[in-house]
This record gives C-alpha cells, sequence and structure tokens, in this order.
C-alpha cells in the first residue's frame, strides 16, 4: 500500500519529470528554429531537436526512477511485461508508465515513432536484447539515445497502478529481484549477473525517427 508520504514523493516525481521534459522540449524547438536552411541542414536540425528531446526524456526518467521501475514492470510468473501486445512488446506507444507517458507526449503526439530496446546481459557475457516498444523499422534518419540502469537484489517489481491524478503508473510490489530470483515458479528477463548486492545493468536504448 502507498503511504501517504511515498504518494508525496511520486507528485514530486511527476513535477520534476515534466520541469525537466519541458526544458528539454523547449531547448530543442529553439535549436530549430533557423533560417533559411538548406535540406540536409534542415534534417541535420531535425535530428538534433529529436537527439534532445530523447535526452531530456530519459534524464527525468532516470532522475524520478521512472525509467527503472519501467524496466521492472514485470509478470513475476512469467517475466513478460504488463499489458503487451502478443508478439510480446508494446506496438502502439510507450507501456502504461509514467515513463511510458513521457515517450507518448513527447513523440508520439507530435508524429514521431519510437522504439525502446533493453539491452543486457545473459550468463554473465552474452548481450541480449529485449524489445520493449518496436513501432517498426526506423528510418535513414533516426537518433539513438541510450541511459544505464542498475538494479540491486532489493529492487522490487512493478505493477499496473495509477498517480494521484489517476494516470497510469508502476507501483512497487513486494517482490525483490532477489526474491523472484530464488522461487522456482518465477522469474525476471534479466539474470543475476554478480554475487553481490548488485543485481544487473541494463541499457536502455529509444529511436526516434519522423512518420
Amino acid at each position: 500500500m502507498v503511504t501517504v508520504a511515498r504518494a508525496q514523493a511520486h507528485a514530486l516525481e511527476a513535477l520534476v519529470a515534466a520541469m525537466v521534459l519541458l526544458a528539454s522540449v523547449t531547448f530543442a524547438l529553439q535549436v530549430t528554429a533557423v533560417t533559411p536552411l538548406t535540406a540536409s541542414t534542415s534534417s541535420q536540425h531535425i535530428e538534433n531537436q529529436q537527439a534532445a528531446v530523447a535526452d531530456g526524456v530519459l534524464t527525468a526518467a532516470a532522475e524520478t526512477d521512472a525509467l527503472k521501475r519501467t524496466v521492472l514492470f514485470t509478470h513475476p510468473e512469467n517475466g513478460s511485461f504488463y499489458g503487451i501486445d502478443a508478439r510480446g512488446y508494446y506496438v502502439d506507444g510507450g507501456p502504461p508508465t509514467a515513463f511510458g507517458a513521457m515517450l507518448n507526449e513527447s513523440f508520439l503526439d507530435r508524429g514521431i515513432a519510437f522504439n525502446v530496446y533493453l539491452h543486457y546481459l545473459r550468463d554473465r557475457e552474452v548481450r541480449r536484447t529485449t524489445r520493449l516498444v518496436y513501432m517498426g523499422e526506423p528510418s535513414d534518419h533516426a537518433v539513438s539515445r541510450t541511459r544505464l540502469v542498475t538494479l540491486t537484489d532489493d529492487d522490487t517489481l512493478t505493477e499496473p497502478g495509477t498517480s494521484p491524478g489517476g494516470d497510469p503508473r508502476a507501483v512497487e510490489t513486494p517482490k525483490t529481484l532477489e526474491s523472484v530470483d530464488a522461487a522456482a515458479d518465477e522469474s525476471y528477463f534479466v539474470q543475476d549477473g554478480s554475487a553481490g548486492s548488485l543485481y544487473g545493468v541494463v541499457d536502455v536504448e529509444v529511436v526516434v525517427w519522423r512518420m
């Protein structure tokens, strides 16, 4: 159950995320307000805009823990993400989390497609990739930005919930990565890669392009 203090913390997280996101969008729009431009220069400015916004979204999501809560947004029974398409990933936009809302507001609502990939190690040496969001094959002018998410044994899985304002978000469950790893009938898509408290590292990649 979310306590009053935690609810206030979540509200503050949302406020911080909104401020960072607004700043990144404002900066990106200013970057593209240059005329006249050749076609190639104009394309480069659009790519710079998209890259700046992607950086802003990832920064805001990381600083408010929205990014980590999305990486942990999985069923303990099978390790799959909540509400995914039958193909195993989200196809119409971001996941029903605060990070997904940031992606939709920053890109999808502006006619910009995006994919989100999660890169991590299996068996401590094999690099694997899981599609979190896949909206199609990126164009030749797509841009990519990444952010590392560090997971520890005491991080908890999250599940669908709502923010104080009623928006979809990922809320914590009692299940830690350590307890899921120890259970015979539960799983997580990332394996425990350390004997210590570090569980693993996930590299979140956002690829964006104009539809």
